[in-house]
């Protein structure tokens, strides 16, 4: 009866064991097809051969030494990063306008205006693209550097707002009605109180941005103009096949891509995690004062005092 049990209890186990073990499996097979791809790149931007086949010859850094010789690829990459910046700085500014906006300025169609915002980040980039160029064309505005900007920020500003919004819903609302209280004006309590609370989603939102940026030929291919992005000017390398050079530009572009992300995400775990135990370390404060009230509650009610005693003086 003993070992029925105990097979019985097993049973559930090594069937959650073998669930585990199987969805492990599967993650792993699904992030191996996504980065496989970017480790071969990475793997031929290393060897020594300019036959892109196994087996390698041997490690070598010439073809970043190459990379980095070519005039028009120093060109391209200080050109895509001038592009990021503005772009990032225009939307962080804009999205927290609009995040502002939108968490404290209730209106009817509030969330359809929110949609309106929101619908340039998941619009396909060749349909962004063409619309911008078809607008600039009809104002009679050449393509170049500030129409690339126009056409990330689109993209970009959204990102932002995002996150800055869902960090202002889960602010606590006193921390400002204080500040107010204390004479501080909007600017004075947007400068100490509101921004030090959204800076986190901020900085994650510019790094997230950034790596859009960098990464985004659809909408920068209509609106480059004469001179082109990194992104761009790599796509017209692989017109004449991979060649190492290539392969050193993808790993270059994917590794500082991957940073980026993986920065943004730690900067959100971290400021969650925070968040979490401040909330945790209020709730025990909160209970701490509660206990000590009810044992101050419990030692005020104590015995009648004896006839002739004298009471201690009350505060009327």
């Amino acid at each position: 009866m003993t070992d029925h049990a105990g097979t019985a209890r097993r049973q559930p186990r090594n069937l959650a064991f073998i669930g585990t073990a199987f969805g492990l499996l599967g993650l792993g097979l699904v992030y191996l097809f996504l980065y496989l791809p970017l480790i071969v790149t990475a793997l031929f931007s290393f060897n020594d051969s300019r036959i892109q086949t196994l087996p390698m010859v041997g490690p070598t850094l010439r073809w970043y030494q190459d990379l980095f010789q070519d005039p028009q690829m120093i060109s391209a990459i200080l050109y895509s990063l001038q592009v990021a910046f503005t772009a990032v700085l225009i939307s962080i500014i804009a999205g927290t306008v609009f995040a502002l906006t939108s968490h404290r300025v209730r209106i009817r169609g509030g969330k359809l205006l929110d949609l309106l915002l929101t619908s340039p980040l998941v619009a396909p980039g060749m349909v962004l693209g063409i619309s911008f160029l078809a607008v600039f064309n009809f104002a009679k505005i050449n393509t170049g550097f500030w129409t690339i900007v126009i056409g990330h920020t689109a993209f970009i500003t959204p990102l932002v707002m995002f996150l800055v919004l869902q960090r202002l819903k889960v602010a606590d609302p006193s921390l400002e009605q204080a500040s107010f209280d204390l004479g501080a004006g909007r600017i004075a309590t947007f400068w100490h109180v509101t921004l030090p609370g959204i800076r986190a989603a901020l900085v994650a939102a510019a790094l997230l941005g950034f790596t859009m940026s960098m990464d985004e030929i659809a909408v920068t291919f209509f609106l480059a103009g004469t001179e082109p992005t990194l992104p761009v000017y790599v796509w017209g390398l692989v017109r004449f096949g991979f060649t190492p050079e290539v392969n050193a530009a993808f790993t270059l572009i994917g590794g500082g891509s991957l940073t980026c992300i993986a920065l943004a995400g730690m900067i959100l775990w971290f400021n969650a995690r925070k968040r979490g135990a401040s909330l945790t370390s209020n709730l025990v404060e909160a209970a701490e004062e509660q206990d000590l009230a009810r044992e101050l509650g419990h030692a005020g009610t104590g015995p009648i005092p004896a006839p002739g005693a004298v009471e201690p003086a009350t505060h009327r």
